[in-house]
């Protein structure tokens, strides 16, 4: 995989280190905390989510003050909720595994202030919490987890406002901050803040096409965004670049077969279907359930 990325982000202080013991004449290797994690990183992104939270797991007992592994580890319903149906239960999932994962990364930062990647990462986590919350309807958390994640992006913006990680974060909340009802408008004027969809949906935009990491994150999240502002064509393009760069994701597979049929491209559609029907995949086999129903219905 030429680039690596994260459900948000936050390799930025990954380097290739080696741990090696001496024993007798021989040395014996032990892949290192950041090989680990991108190894867990790669799984993830093929929807391997069991071998990947293994990995995640294990990287939380072997360094329990390291946030990173949690972020990672909460990313799998974070997916599993926004491309596997949206269940209230997984989203509970994901709000509580992404709390624990809130709690090691504040006190990391608590321990180091000037340590970047919490911020990028609190910002992330604060943002995926506001999403999640506003798709439950819990529109309250989703404002109070949006406001608070974006005092993180803040501080990133201030180091660099054109930072593809700050524009995420950037888009993301403007994003929700526009799609509150109006009846709850007062709340973020209040606290100071404004922004618009469209506001959002540049930044994120901004974020997609950069030669960053994240590049990939900024995707999904405008395939989301897009089709839930019935911008299917938009959503597309985006889940055409993520299917073509991970094809063994049954998740972007599927989402692609489906966003072809909803846009009238039916032979498209039921090739990605037939594709989708016959991949080997330790999760979401509903989707494959679904594609073999959707092709039946030709």
């Amino acid at each position: 995989m030429d680039v690596k990325i994260t459900t948000l982000l936050i390799i930025i202080l990954a380097g290739c280190t080696f741990s090696v013991s001496a024993q007798s004449s021989a040395s014996e290797y032990r892949p290192s905390y950041e090989q680990q994690l991108e190894k867990g990183i790669e799984a993830f992104y093929q929807s391997q989510w069991k071998k990947a939270s293994s990995v995640f797991q294990n990287l939380q007992q072997r360094q329990p003050k390291n946030a990173r592994a949690y972020f990672f580890d909460s990313m799998i319903p974070f997916w599993q909720y926004y491309f596997g149906g949206k269940d209230p239960e997984v989203a509970q999932s994901f709000l509580k595994e992404s709390q624990q994962a809130l709690s090691v990364s504040k006190r990391s930062l608590e321990a180091n202030p000037h340590d970047t990647t919490m911020v990028l990462m609190l910002s992330g986590l604060y943002g995926y919490r506001s999403l999640v919350a506003a798709g439950q309807k819990e529109y309250q958390t989703a404002i109070e987890s949006g406001m608070t994640g974006f005092k993180y992006t803040r501080q990133l913006l201030a180091l660099n406002a054109d930072d593809p990680k700050a524009l995420i974060g950037k888009g993301m909340f403007y994003y929700m901050v526009g799609s509150v009802p109006s009846g709850l408008k007062w709340v973020t004027n209040m606290a100071g803040f404004s922004g618009n969809m469209n506001e959002g949906f540049q930044a994120l935009e901004r974020a997609a096409t950069s030669e960053s990491y994240v590049s990939n994150d900024a995707k999904m999240i405008l395939a989301y965004l897009y089709e839930r502002e019935e911008r299917k064509q938009m959503a597309l393009k985006h889940l055409q670049d993520l299917s073509e760069r991970y094809p063994q994701n049954i998740i972007f597979q599927y989402n692609t077969a489906r966003l072809y049929e909803k846009c009238g491209k039916l032979s498209m559609a039921k090739k990605k279907y037939k594709l989708v029907a016959s991949m080997e995949s330790e999760v979401l086999s509903s989707l494959k359930s679904k594609s073999k129903y959707r092709l039946e219905s030709f």
